[in-house]
């Protein structure tokens, strides 16, 4: 099993179901849990339900204790009881645990991979220019990563089932948007780490920013995940981004929360080594040494 694979765990529905049920119910079987999810219903498929529970129990979210299943803490008390806070919550949590390190320590094994695949695909979306990516079809995307990847046992969308699960997976994480066009945007991902990337109002240097967020967004630039399946691309069909120039995603969700006001760039009259922003067409955007948070702030992702 894995969260691409959305024949048998691989639904943001069901998630949310099991997650809003558990927190309603609390403690039960799996039995109950499931139950209460509809599974004796005959609409309702409850092998994907069973596979969507089993994923998230191993990747962390649930836990089994004498026979009655909940969620677990921390991941519990930060979702709370309030059921109309909950699905505003989960995004946030489920990003996090999938890309835990633990969850992806397999990372390009084909079982026992955990969130790994998800990890992967997330890491080759977010390192294309996002505006010449074509996600208009799963054609388009499958001959791209054909030419860009080496080693064909490590092609990770070479079905439509595993690309539209990704997308799914992509707009509810905060990678991605739906619309008439699927868009690679990690906004929404990147503003529910900023109260973990900054400890205070205080300005960061634009690389320790960098190297904070790839810590904990481990799929954008300079991160471990992204790293690994980086190494994994042809020079001769994918151009990394030089050295001090974030990639195109990034600079995008970076320039995108500067607008709302919730980022700031600043400028001061020191030497210090900042970043510099990339534009449609390669273009090279505004270059910044420092960034602090803006006076808008928003809530969770």
């Amino acid at each position: 099993m894995t969260v691409l694979n959305q024949a048998s765990d691989g639904q943001v529905n069901t998630l949310i179901t099991l997650v809003r049920a558990s927190v309603r119910f609390g403690p039960r079987s799996r039995g109950d849990l499931l139950a209460m999810c509809g599974s004796d219903l005959e609409i309702v498929e409850k092998s994907k339900l069973n596979g969507s529970f089993l994923r998230w129990l191993e990747l962390g979210l649930f836990e089994t204790v004498d026979d009655l299943t909940a969620l677990r803490e921390p991941y519990r008390s930060r979702l709370g009881s309030n059921m109309s806070k909950v699905e505003t919550l989960l995004p946030a949590v489920a990003r996090e645990i999938a890309l835990l390190t633990e969850n992806n320590a397999r990372f390009w094994e084909q079982e026992g991979s955990r969130s790994a695949d998800l990890s992967r695909g997330l890491s080759w979306m977010l390192a294309q220019d996002v505006y010449t990516l074509d996600t208009s079809n799963h054609a388009a995307i499958q001959a791209l990563e054909a030419v860009q990847v080496k080693d064909p046992q490590k092609r990770m969308l070479q079905n439509d089932t595993r690309y539209n699960t990704l997308k799914s997976w992509m707009t509810y994480l905060g990678f991605g948007r739906e619309g008439p066009l699927f868009v690679v945007d990690p906004t929404e991902a990147l503003r529910g780490v900023l109260d973990d990337v900054f400890d205070s109002n205080a300005p960061l240097p634009a690389r320790a920013f960098l190297a904070k967020i790839a810590d904990v967004l481990p799929v954008l630039d300079t991160g471990l995940y992204r790293a690994r399946v980086e190494e994994t691309l042809k020079d001769s069909s994918w151009e990394p981004a030089a050295e001090g120039v974030l990639s195109t995603s990034l600079s995008r969700a970076i320039e995108r929360l500067v607008d709302a006001g919730e980022l700031e760039f600043e400028q001061r009259d020191d030497n210090e080594e900042g970043l510099q922003m990339t534009g449609f067409g390669g273009r090279r955007w505004r270059a910044f040494p420092y960034i602090r948070r803006g006076p808008a702030r928003t809530g969770v992702a």
